[in-house]
């Protein structure tokens, strides 16, 4: 609710002025990416990487995980504090930046495309989140975090 509030507050002098345009443009999802600043989706064609089916595909697969882990973080709040919405009631630290953490991962993955700059969005949480799935071995847990390093720092 606060950062809505605070995206409401921003947003007001447009929305009130220009409300359409600042949607339209907030929202672009018409956007045709440059294919060669990619790296999440290098492994497509380019014709499939700049196509609008794939736009809508990532689209509705973002939303469709961002429902799944929601109910997901839901049960375990209800778990935590005996309701889903939990707003008396004090959740765990490592629970909150979870969520945080992949919740903006889930945004990366389905992402239509990742520039080399958005790695500094999430480079600090990598480590956090393989280190909370409990039953990955070490060599797994370096070898993930490598991997995801090596994508982000090799230049097209």
């Amino acid at each position: 609710a606060i950062c809505a509030g605070v995206q409401l507050v921003l947003g007001a002098p447009f929305l009130t002025t220009f409300p359409i345009s600042y949607l339209r443009k907030a929202f672009e999802l018409d956007r045709v990416f440059f294919y060669k600043w990619t790296v999440n989706w290098k492994i497509l064609p380019e014709e499939i990487f700049v196509s609008k089916p794939l736009s809508l595909l990532l689209l509705g697969l973002h939303i469709g995980c961002l429902v799944l882990f929601a109910q997901k973080w839901l049960t375990s709040a209800k778990d935590q504090t005996g309701r889903y919405l939990h707003i008396h009631r004090r959740l765990s630290p490592t629970y909150v930046i979870q969520t945080m953490f992949v919740s903006n991962y889930i945004g990366i993955c389905f992402s239509r495309t990742l520039h080399y700059q958005f790695y500094s969005w999430y480079f600090h949480a990598v480590p956090l989140m393989v280190w909370l799935v409990d039953d990955m071995p070490m060599a797994m847990r370096l070898v993930l975090i490598g991997m995801v390093e090596y994508a982000f720092n090799v230049f097209p």
